[in-house]
C-alpha cells in the first residue's frame, strides 16, 4: 500500500503551489453524493470555508468547493467515488484545518472550541470512537499524574503508591501507543488521517510496528 504523510504544513504547502479542481473524482467510476454541513459555534468566528480532498493518485489537494459561512454553517454538496481523506480550511491560512472523511451521504459536523462531533457518516463515527477513546486514556494519565504530584506536595508519597502510579502511566501509555498502531495499520482514510494526527507521538518501538 502507498503511504502518504500529509503534514498541516506540507498541505498548506500544496495550497500555495497549487491544487487540483472540481470534484470530478474518477470520471469513469461510480460515484456517490454527498452533503456535509459544518456548523461552527459563535465563538469562532470565519467568513469562508473551502473544502478540500487528498487525491492519492496525484499527491495533491482537490478543491471540491468554496463558500461564505452564513450564521455559522457551510455546506457543500457533490459526489466522489469512494470515501477520502478531507478537511476543510477556513479563511485565515494560519488556523489548522478540519480534517475528516468524506464519504456518500448527509454530514454534519458541529466545531465548538476544543471539541467536535460528527454524524451521518460511518467512518467517521469510527474516527470519533478512537479520538473519544484516547481522550478517555490521556485524561486517565493526567488523573494518574495529578495523584503523584498531590502525594508528593503533601510529602504522603509512600514507594507502593510511586510503583502503583507509574505503573498505571505505562499501561496506559501502552494502550495508547497500540490503538493508534492498530487504527493506522488498517490503511483507510480514518487511519491515514489518525497517522497525520498522532503518528508522531508514537514511541520508537511501535514506530517500527506501522505497516
Amino acid at each position: 500500500m502507498k503511504k502518504i504523510i500529509f503534514t498541516t504544513a506540507a498541505l498548506l504547502s500544496l495550497l500555495t503551489t497549487g491544487v487540483l479542481t472540481g470534484c470530478s473524482n474518477n470520471p469513469e467510476g461510480d460515484k456517490v453524493s454527498y452533503k456535509v454541513t459544518c456548523t461552527l459555534d459563535n465563538k469562532l468566528r470565519h467568513d469562508s470555508a473551502t473544502l478540500l480532498v487528498l487525491e492519492e493518485d496525484y499527491g495533491r489537494l482537490r478543491v471540491c468547493g468554496a463558500t461564505r459561512i452564513d450564521q455559522g454553517s457551510a455546506t457543500f454538496t457533490g459526489q466522489t467515488d469512494g470515501p477520502k481523506v478531507a478537511l476543510i480550511r477556513w479563511d485565515n491560512d494560519s488556523t489548522q484545518p478540519f480534517y475528516f472523511v468524506l464519504e456518500q451521504g448527509d454530514i454534519d459536523i458541529n466545531i465548538t472550541p476544543g471539541s467536535w462531533h460528527i454524524t451521518g457518516s460511518p467512518m467517521n463515527a469510527e474516527y470519533q470512537h478512537f479520538v473519544n477513546e484516547r481522550t478517555r486514556l490521556m485524561d486517565k494519565r493526567v488523573a494518574a499524574w495529578q495523584e503523584y504530584l498531590s502525594l508528593s506536595s503533601s510529602a504522603s508519597l509512600k514507594r507502593d503508591d510511586e510503583t502503583r502510579l507509574v505503573r498505571e502511566d505505562s499501561l496506559l501509555n501502552d494502550s495508547l501507543q497500540r490503538i493508534t498502531i492498530e487504527r493506522i495499520n488498517r490503511g483507510d482514510a480514518v487511519g491515514r488521517i489518525i497517522r497525520e494526527r498522532y503518528g508522531q507521538q508514537l514511541d520508537q518501538d511501535h514506530m517500527r510496528m506501522l505497516k
